[in-house]
């Protein structure tokens, strides 16, 4: 076995609440500057950059899954990460039927593999899209993908924040956690169970993409065994790397 360091929660200059520099082919030069091997493009309810993210990545020798972080009806926020694009485009279509379009859509930007802008998402993208959290993890798992709860433990666009609790009859593949505590009072009484904990860094700016992190213990940085990884099989394994922060 070897370890992987893995950022699977990372926005691109897509959402509109990440910095515009925040392009595809800048997220993988820093990803590569900061030692990570996985990292993930996950921009609120679309996937619209992240086939020219996994192209750099292949050429910079980091692998990028595509990935969407997906706004619940409720207005929770659900990591679906993939193994393939067509994948990742399969559930933005649904989540795009249930989205309003929005007035001014020149801060969700369209980029090539050189920064060159091709277009603007019309759609609210921040916005909650039509399908329940009870739907997603099963809607995620049918494209082949893996459910995260998005920071559980924050105030805002949470899972605990939106329910004040975790569902026991929601079933995810991970949670990821900022802090540690935090995340246990939460979770205490609660759907604890063999669920593995993850940490990411949510990053909308450059500088802190890889600041939280995730090691690996597989065979190849390949989705396949990311999902082996975080069920626990054949020998694989993964632990968060905490660090303070907002």
């Amino acid at each position: 076995m070897r370890e992987f360091i893995a950022d699977l929660h990372i926005h691109s200059c897509l959402s509109a609440c990440a910095e515009l520099d925040m392009s595809p082919k800048r997220i993988v030069k820093r990803a590569r500057e900061e030692g990570l091997d996985i990292i993930a493009l996950t921009d609120h309810n679309s996937a619209r950059n992240t086939e020219v993210a996994v192209e750099l990545g292949r050429r910079a020798g980091v692998l990028v899954l595509p990935g969407i972080e997906v706004c619940s009806a409720e207005e929770a926020h659900v990591l679906a990460l993939f193994g393939d694009t067509d994948a990742a485009l399969r559930l933005q279509e649904q989540l795009y039927q249930g989205l309003m379009p929005l007035g001014d859509d020149r801060w969700q930007v369209v980029v090539d593999d050189e920064d060159v802008v091709l277009g603007f998402d019309g759609l609210a993208l921040m916005g909650a899209s039509g399908l329940t959290l009870a739907e997603l993890p099963v809607r995620i798992r049918e494209l082949g993908g893996l459910a995260v709860a998005s920071h559980i433990d924050r105030e805002a666009f949470s899972v605990s924040s939106q329910f004040g609790f975790v569902p026991e009859d929601v079933i995810f593949d991970a949670y990821e956690v900022v802090e540690p505590a935090r995340a246990k009072a939460l979770l205490m009484g609660g759907p604890l169970g063999d669920v593995p904990w993850v940490s990411f860094s949510d990053a909308h700016r450059l500088e802190d993409v890889g600041r939280r992190q995730t090691v690996l213990e597989m065979e190849e940085a390949s989705f396949d065994e990311l999902c082996k990884a975080v069920r626990g099989q054949d020998g694989r394994g993964m632990r968060p790397r905490f660090v303070p922060g907002p």
